[in-house]
């Protein structure tokens, strides 16, 4: 079985022979919440207006301000408010980015703020499989099959689009990884990390 750096390494060689979206389209893992997510939106995009993607358009910048600033709740809850004006997959990629790199930030803080009284755990599997799976399934999983769907050449083509492929399949490995795992097991945020990667913009 191919682990998350072997997919991840394999992804990237293949993106520059065959292009990001169908190198790595193997590699992804889709659940049937993301199918009734994109099958909702795809309802609902002849209703939208140009108040609409306007307002998603806003709030998208908005986002990006607070994820460069590395605010990554208000980014997180700029690109939410984005989608649902005019679904987008640039929002539902980067909400989820953010949402988990908010995770990692404060327990990570948790942990060094605990280093004097000894060690602790401060994010245990109790509902981290759970919770990550169906995170990425209603998020970076959207955000990148919007994006297939609707050909949008700029953001397939960006290095946005093709680490964010990355760290989702990364990230969908280690919640089926826990899922196996005790409610007990303290995560490693540090694993967790790793999948993240570098922000995904400066």
């Amino acid at each position: 079985m191919m682990t998350p750096a072997s997919i991840a390494a394999t992804c990237v060689f293949l993106s520059g022979l065959i292009g990001a979206s169908a190198a790595c389209a193997s590699a992804l893992k889709e659940s049937p919440e993301t199918t009734r997510l994109i099958e909702t939106i795809e309802k609902r995009r002849n209703a939208l207006t140009p108040a609409d993607l306007r307002a998603a358009r806003r709030l998208n910048a908005d986002g990006d301000r607070a994820y460069r600033r590395r605010d990554y709740p208000a980014a997180f809850t700029a690109y939410a408010n984005s989608y649902p004006n005019a679904p987008n997959a640039y929002a539902y990629i980067m909400a989820g980015d953010a949402n988990w790199r908010g995770v990692v930030r404060h327990h990570m803080q948790q942990l060094r703020a605990s280093a004097d009284s000894g060690p602790i755990c401060p994010l245990d599997n109790s509902h981290f499989a759970h919770d990550l799976a169906m995170d990425v399934a209603q998020h970076q999983a959207v955000g990148l099959t919007l994006a297939a769907r609707d050909n949008d050449r700029r953001l397939l083509k960006s290095a946005v689009y093709r680490r964010a492929r990355e760290s989702t399949s990364c990230l969908q490995d280690l919640a089926q990884h826990y899922d196996a795992e005790a409610p007990a097991v303290c995560i490693d945020l540090d694993q967790l990390r790793r999948c993240l990667g570098a922000p995904l913009i400066k």
